[in-house]
């Protein structure tokens, strides 16, 4: 501590000469400054420019909480940012923790990248985050010295940009702020020692003096932090009180830079919430920033296409003479002009511009709204008149809060209305939610990190993304050769096929119009237009390329889309590419894969240990296979040793020569392979992002990304690697797994180790590599449930040991060395428990209806994806945590309050519990591998007694014997039970969806319905006084509210229960006369009910009425509720 205090006098007189002699610097620069201003060239206070400017802007606001109030604060943020465009944004005080996730819809501002440093305690208080624009090379440090700061770079060309943002606390102890400061010191020497261009500390310092602001008294803490940023030579640009309450004004929320000759703007702006009294402080830099262009795009409008004179344009051309004489290659190009020259007579197009868009709720009054209150705030700068003046600020602040929501409210229920008046067509529902839950983004790709640059220019990224790709399109060399002879897999062959046009149209209907179209600019949406009349030219085209065996070069070209996977994004590893293909080749490449896989499958040419890209057959199937056999192994008293594997860039890296010599193989011969040989060959693609293409570059290997064909082919390519393995070998498209039971330590490893060799042999012959990655290496599991595990004999693969893991991610499931699936299910969990936030954040806007659907359709297929696989075999603790997580979701929903009966939630949404389902959809998978005998591997696991004949004759499926719960829990034993408890009438059903069906009306209540009415507000107050939990005293004081514990009204006269408030209490006489009138004009008999019926009516509406006469009552009903406000106060 001396030696600190040594320091820190040392530094104090190196302050003190430094003030001295900066005394004549700073007269004669204002001399120099003054007579620049004389001039008039500038202005004597420049603000923000709110126009778009390409220099460096940072601005920080202590907010005092970023999700309070539904997260309102964003989107003033969004707002604010809209009007001044600032590329980075520190926040302080942001009161986030653990709770909150940092891609919590609530937290998005569009174009912008989050980063936080929560408040170490992990609650509700102060901490730090950062929004940068997503264009912007920032790199986050990981390293936090200094509590609740992020410290971060950016890179401007060959200029190093060093960046600190921190929060102090004003009730630290001095004990505390001497850790504070020290602290401080080593984040400044951590961002010094890369030598950056510039450093610049932003934050709330709580610490004042009055070389900062001359209205200020200047504190210890302020004196201290001002002599250390000195000492790094670090100015001060903020010269105004930021912390504005009542007749208290100080300067604390502080900028220090090292370049204050670069700064061309600084000051403060308004705070933007009236409860917020820090203002906001702002920095522009003179350093020059890329921003992505616009781009432009060309748009069809299909839905005022003249569809008539297109087909009659296309039936009169005469392709039969355009065609005569020329080969594929012109017969396509001549199609491809005439049908886009007849599309662009007959449906409206333009050119569009596109750029990242503004929040569609913030409009020019919000904007000029927040250029008034940075008016009024200049104002008070200047003022005597403090508090005036600072009301009116504080008026404005409010103004602007509510406008805020009301034009964000507005917006939602516009698109709300939009939503449910689209019920009846599926597509442009669809449509409307993707915009509801994900906005009209454009993909935004940062600039590139590539040999030690970033790479800003579009068109830059094109190119380098297209040699990235391309180069991953490479054979291996391993100096094999394709074997001399050729032993045939069959005796049948495929050498030719005939095409109809009932084949194309066929093909054509049965594609989504929705899908992207290729380099051609042919959509799907063009070509189903004109279905009949195109079937003429295409029919003339495909038969010509298999008569003379040729593929189009034209449909041999691929737009390819990079789209990020994991990990840092401005590494060009982190993304794949999406390919595009000519829609009229992906429809040949169709007609060719019906006659191809169904040749293969018929000849039984495909391997049984193959699961991917199999009609019947499916990961979940895979699955099932693996773990029943584990289960069965460990039931008996054995260790299952399994090994998994993976062929790095296994599509991209398929050996033309090698894939063409199996497909002879396997009987494919004549122009049928003629066509798939020059389908393989001289393949080009180029990238297309942000309306810039690269050149185009050829494709030396691979089967095609996005083609229909590919995945097949890959499938013979790969056919023959299980062939001679002793493990039970398991494949899925590339992904492969060897599985053995030990019966003997030394020869299950031996026999791995074998099996190992040869497959690094098989892929030594066909050029491809296994695991090269080190983050995707081979990985051993060993399956026991054995309390002293022995020690097993190693194994190598590729001359490396393999490493053994406590769990293994395969085909999307973890599978831990016990199969428990905690860590599966507790991810499960993880994952899907943070997606409840996108219903709470649309449940006032959007209707029931959307919000069930986004639930099903975006949520809940995660906790049904392996259900058959784990159900009844997890710790029974892990079945309440999930089902709790639709619980909430229903919540959510109903707008619900939490302590609901979970039953009549249930009932409430017609939702079956995730129990019940799990039941179902094990049962209904039996029925199918059973019935169906689909997949015939899983089939061979059911006893095989009676297998052959009716039930309805024979009774029951034999029991699987079993040892233990472990191996009776599991798919194929419990559901033999199930089975066997079900009714021979629905063992016995015709199909699946009668069977189904029949199931759900055992398990799914009959849902409460709310007819037509879409007022998600008063459904909520109406659903709350379904389920018995609502503001009522009664509901309150029998569900424990501690500020409820009495249940009387506070009219006196008896409990406040459903009854009460709507037939009796006094305190609402007035609307219930309104209401009751109303009542009794729809059903003049409804009140002649018992009470207890009446209140049913109200709630639920009347069986004996009609739909629209309940829609009715139910309005009436909520108009009762909001307009009586007694559920217009806190619940608590």
């Amino acid at each position: 501590m001396t030696a600190c205090k040594t320091n820190r006098f040392s530094k104090l007189m190196c302050f003190c000469l430094y003030v001295t002699i900066s005394i004549s610097y700073v007269t004669e620069l204002w001399f120099f400054v003054n007579s620049i201003l004389l001039s008039g060239d500038v202005e004597l206070h420049p603000g923000p420019d709110t126009s778009s400017s390409q220099t460096l802007s940072i601005y920080h606001w202590n907010l005092n909480s970023l999700s309070v109030r539904n997260f309102e604060k964003v989107n003033l943020l969004s707002a604010f940012n809209t009007l001044h465009n600032f590329d980075i944004l520190c926040l302080s005080e942001t009161y986030l923790n653990s709770g909150i996730l940092s891609d919590d819809v609530n937290l998005e501002i569009q174009g912008y990248t989050l980063v936080r440093c929560d408040h170490p305690s992990d609650t509700h208080r102060g901490g730090v985050c950062i929004y940068f624009k997503s264009c912007l090379p920032i790199k986050v440090s990981n390293v936090t010295i200094l509590n609740e700061s992020l410290l971060f770079e950016l890179k401007i060309g060959n200029k190093l940009c060093s960046f600190l943002t921190l929060y102090r606390s004003p009730s630290q102890s001095n004990e505390q702020f001497n850790e504070f400061l020290e602290n401080f010191e080593l984040s400044l020497d951590n961002m010094a020692t890369n030598n950056p261009f510039l450093m610049t500390v932003i934050g709330d310092f709580n610490a004042k003096s009055k070389n900062w602001c001359s209205t200020d008294n200047a504190s210890t803490e302020g004196t201290e932090i001002e002599i250390l940023t000195s000492h790094y030579g670090l100015s001060q640009l903020i010269k105004e009180p930021t912390f504005i309450i009542n007749n208290s004004k100080s300067c604390i929320d502080l900028i220090f830079t090292s370049q204050p000759n670069l700064v061309t703007e600084s000051g403060i702006l308004s705070s933007l919430h009236p409860n917020c009294h820090h203002q906001i402080v702002f920095s522009k830099f003179n350093l020059q920033i890329y921003y992505p262009p616009p781009f432009e795009r060309e748009v069809w409008h299909y839905q005022y296409a003249d569809i008539d004179h297109i087909n009659q344009a296309i039936s009169d051309f005469n392709w039969e003479r355009a065609f005569a004489e020329k080969d594929v290659n012109h017969q396509v190009l001549i199609f491809n002009n005439v049908v886009l020259n007849i599309m662009r007579n007959y449906i409206p197009n333009e050119t569009l511009t596109f750029d990242d868009r503004d929040p569609p709720w913030i409009n020019n009054k919000i904007k000029k709204m927040v250029k008034d209150n940075d008016c009024i705030l200049n104002k008070l700068m200047k003022s005597n008149n403090c508090l005036i003046i600072q009301r009116k600020l504080i008026e404005s602040q409010e103004k602007l809060r509510l406008a805020m929501e009301k034009s964000k409210q507005n917006y939602f229920e516009k698109m709300s209305k939009k939503l449910n008046d689209n019920h009846s067509r599926p597509k442009s529902y669809w449509s409307l939610l993707k915009i509801f839950l994900i906005g009209k983004k454009i993909p935004c790709i940062p600039p590139l990190f590539h040999c030690n640059k970033y790479i800003t220019d579009f068109k830059e990224k094109c190119e380098l993304f297209n040699s990235f790709f391309a180069t991953q399109c490479s054979v291996i060399d391993t100096n094999s050769t394709i074997p001399t002879n050729i032993v045939s897999l069959t005796d049948n062959s495929l050498n030719d096929i005939i095409i109809e046009s009932s084949d194309i149209l066929k093909v054509l209907m049965n594609l989504d119009p929705n899908k992207s179209h290729g380099p051609d600019m042919i959509s799907i949406r063009m070509l189903k237009l004109c279905h009949i009349s195109i079937c003429k030219p295409l029919i003339i085209i495909f038969k010509n390329c298999m008569n003379h065996g040729k593929f189009p070069s034209e449909w041999k070209k691929a737009n390819v889309v990079p789209i990020h996977k994991k990990g840092d994004k401005q590494l060009l590893k982190n993304y794949r590419p999406i390919s595009l293909l000519p829609i009229c080749g992906k429809m040949f490449e169709r007609i060719l894969y019906n006659k191809l896989y169904p040749f293969l499958e018929q000849n039984n040419l495909i391997s049984q240990n193959q699961s991917g890209f199999r009609s019947g057959d499916s990961c979940i199937n895979q699955l099932l296979s693996i773990t029943h056999e584990i289960f069965e192994s460990i039931d008996q008293g054995f260790e299952v040793r399994g090994v998994f594997l993976d062929i790095s860039k296994a599509f991209d890296r398929v050996w033309h020569e090698g894939l063409i010599f199996k497909l002879k193989q396997n009987g494919i011969g004549g122009n049928f392979l003629k066509v798939l040989t020059d389908f393989l060959t001289l393949r080009k693609q180029r990238v297309v992002l942000n309306g810039q293409v690269s050149t185009w570059k050829n494709i030396d290997a691979g089967v095609p990304q996005g083609s229909i064909l590919g995945p097949l082919l890959f499938l013979v390519y790969i056919n023959d690697l299980p062939d001679g393995l002793i493990s039970n070998t398991k494949m899925f498209a590339d992904d492969t797994s060897l599985f053995v039971k030990v019966l003997d330590m030394q020869n299950s490893a031996r026999t791995l180790n074998d099996d190992l060799n040869m497959i690094s042999l098989w892929a030594n012959q066909w050029k491809m590599s296994f695991n090269p990655d080190p983050s995707k290496q081979a990985n051993e599991v060993i399956f026991s449930h054995k309390v002293k595990k022995p020690l097993h004999p190693s194994l190598f693969f590729n001359n490396s040991h393999i490493n053994e893991t406590t769990n293994q991610k395969h085909l999307g499931m973890i599978l831990d060395n016990s199969l428990s699936f905690e860590n599966h299910l507790q991810t499960v969990y993880s994952k899907v428990n943070k997606s409840i936030a996108l219903l709470r954040k649309f449940q006032n806007t959007l209707s029931r209806f959307s919000l069930l659907t986004i639930y099903k359709s975006f949520i809940r297929p995660h906790l049904d994806y392996g259900d058959v696989v784990y159900d009844k075999t997890y710790n029974a603790s892990f079945h309440a945590k999930i089902e709790k997580v639709q619980y909430n979701a229903a919540l959510a929903i109903l707008g619900a309050i939490k302590g609901s009966s979970t039953e009549k939630v249930y009932q409430e949404l017609g939702l079956e519990s995730l129990k019940s389902r799990r039941w179902m959809r094990k049962v209904c998978l039996f029925f199918k591998i059973y019935k169906l005998k689909s997949p015939s591997y899983l089939w061979n696991y059911i006893p095989s007694v009676n297998r052959n004949y009716q039930l309805r004759n024979h009774g029951d499926i034999p029991l699987l014997k079993t040892k233990n719960n472990f191996f009776r829990n599991s798919f194929f034993p419990s559901a033999i039970i199930e089975w066997n408890k079900l009714d021979i009438n629905i063992r016995c059903s015709q199909n699946l969806n009668i069977f189904k069906n029949t199931l759900l009306k055992f398990i799914r209540p009959n849902c409460n319905s709310i007819f037509e009415v879409h007022d998600p507000t008063g459904l909520k107050l109406l659903s709350r006084l379904r389920l018995g939990l609502s503001h009522l005293r009664e509901h309150k004081a029998k569900h424990g509210f501690l500020d409820t514990t009495d249940p009387t009204c506070v009219c006196g006269q008896d409990n406040e229960s459903t009854k009460h408030y709507f037939l009796y209490c006094p305190n609402f006489s007035n609307e219930r006369t309104t209401f009751l009138n109303q009542i009794v004009s729809i059903d003049a008999d409804i009140l002649n009910d018992s009470d207890t019926n009446v209140v049913q009516s109200l709630l639920f509406g009347k069986p004996i009425l009609s739909n629209h006469e309940n829609t009715l009552i139910l309005t009436a009903t909520i108009n009762y509720i909001t307009s009586s406000k007694r559920f217009d106060v806190p619940l608590f």
